[in-house]
């Protein structure tokens, strides 16, 4: 027997992901996530918008053109918004009233609706492997929302800062920092400022709505990676949604619709994105339940050519488990009967022949690449009942009894598949 290095991550361990992330994402539904949470952001943008606004004039005494300047960098804002009004509200407020408190908490509710929108995606991604109780989403939800706009406020407040020391005649002066003042104080910075933020955001969401607690290394990719890939679809559809050509009244509604469309395909990424954290998180488990699930070599019809091309091969399962990949040669035995063993075994390249303790050429099983064999004995924890031998050089994979038992747990289809080869027993 002869043990393998290979690598972990491939064309055909990356090909793998993006064939569960695409299954999941429909089979999850999140398209419809994706339009339920743009309808609740609709409502709750502003609400969140004014709970940033009092964080930074209120508590951390940022000047009144701080909203001038956020507006700036939202122009959106600005077909909802008065900003003078805005100031004047905000700097008339002296003390706490009754009617302020009703106000906020009102707003928070309002607010609350779009980050429990989003906690109940995560939720329909995450299922199979986090349950949470109904009180511990709502503190989550008031939680994230809370830091959520904190960081929000602190980076604002922050890039003003910067602006007003920019201003400074001295800071002027010396022309080693005239990048403040082109960059940061002409307003080329805050246009980059929404974009930003968005990273930070769903970097916090990714790390926090899960619930599986993903590395925040892999967060912190997977939100760049969203980030950018929406810029970047952002801009080509803008370039082809061009509305400025018509007149007022389809101008206005065409600008309408096309926020409307940022807003709901944002959200596709995000969830395209989640389910994909949730694919790389538990790929080894969901890989497992592709590959028992594997159409037979006689199956034919193009969708199960497709599903055997993407997953025969489980480069990932290899890498990862080098300690239970052997190889075979012809006439090798495996196992014998009344063996003990509690694998369950796939085969990465060859045959195998299954032979009951009389062998009758007519009773024999043989078996081929992508196929289990054992996982009868595994599950119900009995001595084999056939000794199974090599027919050709072969390579198998070992799955212990805890991990298989996990998958057949996890995975409906495959404990359906697992009980019609079971029931003879009984």
């Amino acid at each position: 027997m002869s043990r393998q290095n290979p690598r972990k991550v491939t064309f055909i361990t990356f090909s793998q992901s993006i064939f569960l992330t695409t299954k999941y994402f429909l089979q999850n539904r999140l398209l419809s996530f994706a339009g339920s949470c743009a309808f609740s952001f609709l409502f709750s943008v502003i609400p969140l918008f004014i709970m940033v606004i009092m964080v930074l004039v209120r508590f951390l005494h940022a000047s009144p053109k701080t909203i001038s300047t956020i507006i700036s960098a939202i122009p959106a804002l600005e077909n909802y918004l008065n900003s003078d009004f805005v100031i004047q509200s905000v700097q008339s407020i002296r003390t706490v009233s009754s009617f302020e408190i009703i106000a906020g908490i009102f707003i928070i509710w309002m607010a609350r609706r779009f980050f429990a929108s989003i906690f109940d995606s995560m939720q329909n991604i995450f299922h199979t492997q986090v349950k949470r109780k109904a009180l511990f989403n709502q503190i989550l939800t008031f939680g994230t929302e809370i830091i959520i706009v904190l960081i929000s406020s602190a980076v604002f407040f922050v890039y003003i800062s910067l602006q007003t020391i920019a201003s400074f005649e001295f800071i002027r002066e010396i022309p080693q920092l005239d990048f403040l003042y082109y960059d940061i104080l002409s307003g080329k910075l805050i246009k980059f400022l929404p974009n930003f933020l968005i990273f930070l955001v769903v970097t916090v969401l990714f790390r926090s709505a899960s619930g599986t607690k993903p590395s925040l290394i892999l967060c912190t990719s997977i939100s760049l990676l969203c980030t950018t890939s929406f810029w970047i679809f952002r801009i080509i559809m803008h370039f082809f949604l061009n509305v400025s050509r018509y007149d007022l009244i389809y101008g206005v509604l065409g600008n309408v619709i096309i926020l409307f469309m940022d807003i709901f395909f944002f959200f596709v990424f995000f969830l395209v994105f989640a389910q994909f954290i949730y694919v790389v998180q538990f790929f080894d488990e969901l890989l497992l339940g592709e590959l028992y699930l594997l159409p037979d070599i006689e199956q034919t019809g193009l969708g199960a050519e497709i599903k055997r091309a993407f997953f025969i091969r489980p480069d990932f399962l290899i890498a990862t488990n080098q300690s239970n990949v052997f190889s075979y040669k012809p006439g090798e035995i495996i196992f014998n009967k009344d063996d003990n063993d509690s694998f369950a075994y796939y085969i990465i390249n060859g045959s195998v022949k299954l032979i009951p303790e009389i062998e009758v050429p007519e009773v024999n099983v043989l078996i081929h690449r992508g196929e289990f064999f054992g996982e009868t004995s595994c599950l119900l924890d009995q001595s084999r009942t056939f000794t199974a031998m090599a027919v050709l050089s072969t390579k198998i994979i070992k799955i212990d009894s805890e991990r298989f038992r996990f998958l057949v747990h996890q995975n409906p289809e495959a404990a359906k598949k697992l009980l019609k080869q079971i029931s003879p027993f009984f």
